[in-house]
């Protein structure tokens, strides 16, 4: 079993901003926090343009900052619900040290060993996380 290396974290951040700009609902670029942990959020994207004018001449700037999207690769609130919003099935196989996460297809299926990862949690994480890439990419893709 691995730590929760920076190493590591870097690794789930990247996941997090790849499946973040094939997502539908978030469909946008963050970048990674200096020092990620497990409770840091994704860096939202630099504000672009923002004032108008108001009727009396002075300018009104916009603060409306997109959100962070969930830390999917991070807890399990944000990895069951992209699982159930996304029609995801996962199964465990204690015997194999395994988990697996995907639409159905189990030759398409994401597989990730609960060695690779600091806990069989973050290995589940891990497989939603990157079947729900694989699910919109493919989805974007065909469109």
């Amino acid at each position: 079993m691995t730590n929760w290396t920076q190493e590591y974290m870097k690794d789930a951040i990247r996941d997090e901003i790849a499946l973040a700009v094939v997502h539908p609902k978030w469909n946008r670029r963050y970048t990674a926090p200096a020092s990620p942990t497990l409770e840091t959020d994704l860096c939202p994207p630099a504000r672009r343009g923002g004032n108008l004018l108001s009727a009396g001449g002075q300018r009104l700037a916009f603060s409306t900052q997109p959100k962070a999207p969930p830390r999917w690769r991070r807890n399990w609130k944000a990895a069951g619900e992209l699982s159930t919003e996304l029609g995801l099935s996962v199964r465990h196989d204690q015997e194999e040290g395994t988990v697996s996460a995907g639409t159905g297809s189990r030759r398409r299926d994401i597989t990730e060993s609960y060695a690779d990862h600091p806990t069989k949690d973050a290995a589940t994480w891990t497989a939603i996380v990157r079947a729900a890439i694989q699910v919109c990419t493919e989805a974007r893709e065909s469109h």
